[in-house]
């Protein structure tokens, strides 16, 4: 079971594209392993309103999750997830749409870490893809990138990103350090390299790798961002051979693990037309 956690400094890179673009990839990549994206976004995510289009009316998410008193927190979670396929092996998490909700979830962060770390304990064992937003938001999910396996600061190649990065990337460090937590994946997510700096200048400039690029396709990046049907040249574009790369990338050491429909836990799946954009 691997965790990412994804956020950023400044702006909109795309952080919650990413997050998307690499849970559909995920299946191929890894083997057919379960994958599920968290909108853990303090600020307010838009994945139900943008991707979704407002489609979801079968969960409540975190908020839910933060409620539940059912006494076993693995299985709670189960319920409180909706499918973005047919046969659930994408597997979302809404967040919440008011930054006023978030000071409710300040005592489910550290619970929904723990969650995690057992959930390679199921029969159906998940990766999950954790979408932070901003960092330094009031009542973030810090607990969340201190325990994730990989934290990524996705960024632009603009001086603009490229300078509130390097302050980011000192709190992660010493965030990561204070946590006793190997930087095992610590580093930049660049979107759109040479827009004007490459990978090697974004490297020195806020001293950490940049672990993968993220191709500038503003064309594809519309079906994450707004919901927009994918076309026949979709899984082909520019975003989904340089987003294969980056999970490829970020899997060296995961076990290929192939789950018997059978075994796997009831979840409703988004319903309408919006299921062409999560078929693969």
């Amino acid at each position: 079971m691997t965790v990412i956690a994804l956020a950023s400094s400044k702006g909109s890179p795309g952080v919650t594209t990413t997050a998307l673009a690499l849970a559909w990839v995920w299946p191929e990549v890894a083997t057919s392993r379960r994958v599920l994206v968290v909108d853990a976004d303090v600020a307010g995510g838009d994945i139900t309103t943008g991707y979704l289009r407002g489609a979801v009316t079968s969960t409540d998410g975190l908020l839910g999750l933060s409620s539940d008193r059912s006494g076993d927190a693995t299985a709670a979670l189960w319920g409180h997830l909706i499918a973005l396929d047919d046969d659930a092996t994408r597997l979302l998490l809404t967040g919440v749409s008011d930054p006023a909700q978030a000071r409710s979830l300040v005592g489910t962060w550290p619970n929904l870490a723990s969650v995690f770390a057992k959930l390679d304990e199921e029969d159906a064992p998940v990766d999950v893809i954790v979408d932070l937003g901003r960092i330094g938001s009031a009542h973030e999910a810090a607990v969340l990138r201190q325990r994730a396996d990989h934290v990524l600061l996705v960024m632009r190649s603009s001086l603009t990103s490229t300078a509130s990065a390097r302050s980011a990337v000192r709190r992660l460090a010493e965030e990561r350090s204070a946590a006793q937590n190997e930087l095992l994946g610590f580093g930049c997510l660049l979107v759109g390299e040479c827009q004007p700096y490459n990978r090697a200048e974004i490297t020195a400039a806020v001293e950490a790798p940049v672990v993968a690029t993220i191709a500038w396709d503003p064309a594809a990046a519309e079906v994450f961002s707004t919901g927009s049907p994918a076309g026949w040249r979709f899984s082909r574009s520019p975003l989904l051979r340089s987003v294969r790369a980056t999970a490829a990338a970020l899997l060296p050491a995961t076990t290929p693990t192939q789950v018997p429909s059978a075994q796997r836990e009831p979840i409703p799946a988004v319903s309408g037309a919006h299921g062409r954009g999560v078929a693969t």
